[in-house]
């Protein structure tokens, strides 16, 4: 019987649906004024809240890309995950990019001036659906390499044919020395200095460097059978995350008094302490819901469902929402409150009603089963 990763697929759904909180508090974050008003409210409280989801958000959302990425592959076939890429993510995005083009962009022009004038445009595309690029980049670079794996298990091959069995158990030595050393380890400190050296031109940043999201895919490709990690995960998952707490509050400092200290030098501690606290935080909530969610009943199965399409709907209203209440006069909290709740109420009205049962739910779920 083929295990189904109950967990794993709301922690996948979670973690997009936090898209919505992240935008609804990234207008109140002190000292960024490059695309809203210089005189709006700000709340480091608010601020917080986006780095404490920031810091682990996308990270875990690339590594379970790649759990699953393996899963699909193991269980069909290098083909079949191709083509599930193809309409998963092609599709979306050649419906969507136009449709963010006329919606942001005059929206954004709103909030800096007040004014109302539609427009299209993709200047600062593809910002939003920037993971959307990612995944298939990742997929390209699959296509590409694949060819070369298949060269390597016929080199295989052909040293066996030829009785150099001691070469072949050599080279199947080396590559799982260099997983062993990599991606597996309960606490993967050579993945985390690579992570480091990768994300310094972006300052630890996914959004504009595909190769440090190749990385947290890679890993999560090699989570996908390592039963012996999972079970790790699955017994340890608060150790993780409370160490993943003791390393953000030391992040958290660190940025609000980073000030007064050398730049070069804080750059580097803040790309550690975001790869640090991006390992455990991921690990820390892969154990915790694969140990505690067994199974997605109606509510959080519909939810987890509507995920993809709250993403990919999500940022135009939430930034109209936030726009429109700069000018009164009430708390960034409640603000934040009442844009996250009305995002997340259109979100899931409009999946339900015109998304779920059509064409385009189908492409961005699958095919529904009769227990959805």
């Amino acid at each position: 019987m083929k295990t189904r990763y109950h967990g794993l697929d709301a922690l996948r759904g979670i973690s997009m649906i936090l898209g919505i909180a992240l935008h609804s508090t990234l207008p109140y974050i002190p000292n960024i004024e490059v695309i809203w008003p210089a005189d709006r409210e700000s709340s480091n409280v608010l601020w917080m809240v986006f780095e404490f989801i920031h810091i682990w958000r996308m990270p875990l959302f690339f590594l379970l890309a790649g759990f699953f990425a393996n899963l699909v592959v193991t269980r069909r076939s290098w083909l079949s995950w191709w083509i599930n890429r193809s309409i998963r993510l092609l599709i979306p995005m050649v419906i969507f990019f136009p449709l963010l083009g006329l919606t942001i962009p005059w929206i954004f022009e709103y909030g800096r001036t007040g004014e109302v004038r539609f427009f299209y445009s993709n200047t600062g595309q593809p910002f939003h659906l920037w993971f959307l690029w990612h995944l298939i980049i990742f997929t390209l670079l699959t296509i590409i390499l694949r060819p070369l794996s298949l060269t390597y298990r016929m080199l295989e091959q052909v040293l066996v044919i030829m009785k150099l069995n001691l070469i072949v158990i050599s080279m199947g030595n080396f590559k799982k020395l260099i997983a062993d050393f990599i991606f597996r380890p309960r606490i993967p400190v050579l993945f985390i200095a690579i992570y480091c050296v990768v994300g310094i031109p972006t300052g630890g940043e996914l959004i504009l460097n595909p190769i440090s999201g190749a990385l947290y895919f890679t890993l999560g490709y090699s989570l996908y059978g390592n039963n012996s990690l999972l079970s790790f995960l699955n017994r340890y998952w608060i150790f993780y995350l409370s160490s993943g707490v003791i390393f953000f509050i030391i992040y958290g400092l660190l940025i609000t008094f980073e000030s007064t200290q050398p730049k070069d030098l804080v750059s580097l501690i803040k790309i550690l302490l975001k790869a640090i606290c991006s390992i455990l935080f991921s690990f820390g909530f892969i154990g915790l819901a694969e140990s505690k969610i067994k199974n997605l009943w109606k509510w959080p199965r519909f939810i987890s469902d509507s995920s993809y399409w709250m993403y990919l709907i999500h940022l135009p209203i939430v930034t109209f929402l936030t726009f429109v209440m700069f000018e009164i006069s009430i708390s960034p909290l409640f603000k934040f409150f009442v844009s996250s709740t009305i995002t997340l109420l259109v979100c899931l009205i409009t999946y339900k009603y015109f998304v779920r049962h059509t064409l385009i739910g189908t492409i961005l779920n699958g095919k529904r089963s009769r227990t959805r």
